[in-house]
């Protein structure tokens, strides 16, 4: 009987732990890049990880084990300073889509600059995701192009699906569809 009590006991407390355990809550950003998101965009937040169905939620996990899906931290643009690449849904079923947004310092001043990558009006996938990609080589989904990054890129994902490389080049970004 004891064991059982027991048992019951950890079976309760498994689903408090695995909620706190979100690995959006380790990533916050600066104070400063929350302000500037919720004053931009105010029916907008950062995706989280309870915005994955269950299916999407093992396979992020599976390869991005401790990541945020709505926030990638990297040099985007400069080797000397961190970025913020952000993937921001509706707070509220009045808004659909979803918005890939950087936010980084401003050069020569303590501020920040937001850029928005990418956006869709129309509903979005539970799937969407987004990560950094380290620098290295990158191919094109049936495309013979590919690029080299010296700086860290950002990886738009519809897991399962396909995939979207944003990277800063000659002052501005670029995309590679990476797969299909």
């Amino acid at each position: 009987m004891r064991f059982h009590l027991v048992v019951l006991a950890l079976i309760a407390v498994h689903p408090i732990s695995a909620a706190a355990a979100d690995p959006c809550d380790k990533m916050p950003l600066p104070a400063t890049v929350r302000h500037l998101l919720r004053d931009k965009y105010p029916e907008w937040r950062p995706k989280q990880m309870s915005d994955l169905d269950q299916d999407d939620k093992e396979i992020w996990s599976g390869e991005n084990l401790g990541s945020c899906p709505g926030i990638a931290v990297g040099h985007f643009e400069d080797p000397a300073q961190l970025a913020y690449a952000v993937l921001m849904v509706p707070t509220s079923d009045r808004a659909r889509g979803y918005k890939v947004v950087m936010v980084a310092e401003t050069k020569g001043s303590d501020g920040y600059e937001l850029k928005l990558l990418d956006h869709a009006d129309a509903p979005a996938c539970s799937c969407l995701v987004i990560s950094k990609a380290n620098p290295g080589k990158y191919s094109g989904f049936d495309d013979p192009k590919s690029v080299r990054l010296k700086l860290d890129g950002i990886n738009v994902e519809w897991l399962e699906k396909s995939s979207v490389l944003y990277f800063y080049s000659n002052g501005k970004y670029q995309q590679l569809e990476t797969s299909d």
